[in-house]
């Protein structure tokens, strides 16, 4: 395999991982806090979106709802990382694309955001928007340190060079 292809591999499934972890341990906590189960907003959303719950009154957590929505959105995360170490990818190869880089995944990650609070405010209620928020914060900072501290040229880059500046002219 390329070695960049696999740096760029690897780079997608660890970005993936960590914030699919920490958007898991951000919701079991905020559940916690919230006197649920950690395991609730996996049940609510897996219950919902997999075997039609309608209520969420009717919520009963079991493995099942918790153990598919946790998959599919293991999925999600990870084709997550894959794009953001593509965009890292590029933004270093390509210095004048960061503004476009960075424009494209505020773009997308703000319609997923208010997509999942959509999907989510009939289930979860006002606090749908703050869970989410939250957990989605957590996760886009920690992911973004990943890159940071894995990516030295994008490090320098966007320490010493202002974005859409090319280096030398």
């Amino acid at each position: 395999m390329i070695p960049d292809r696999r740096k760029l591999l690897l780079g997608g499934l660890v970005s993936g991982l960590i914030g699919y972890g920490t958007v898991v341990v951000v919701t079991a906590v905020l559940n916690l806090v919230a006197a649920r189960s950690p395991f609730h907003t996996a049940a609510l959303f897996g219950s919902t979106l997999f075997y039609g719950l309608e209520d969420p009154q009717l919520l009963q957590i079991a493995p099942g709802p918790v153990l598919a929505y946790n998959g599919a959105h293991v999925v999600a995360f990870l084709v997550l990382g894959m794009v953001c170490a593509w965009a890292v990818y590029i933004g270093e190869r390509y210095p004048v694309a960061q503004w476009a880089m960075v424009f494209a995944l505020i773009f997308v990650g703000f319609h997923v955001f208010a997509a999942l609070v959509l999907f989510a405010q009939p289930l979860l209620g006002t606090s749908a928007w703050w869970q989410i928020g939250i957990a989605s914060v957590c996760a886009a900072v920690t992911m973004g340190y990943y890159f940071w501290r894995t990516h030295p040229v994008l490090r320098r880059e966007l320490q010493e060079i202002q974005m859409g500046e090319v280096p030398g002219e």
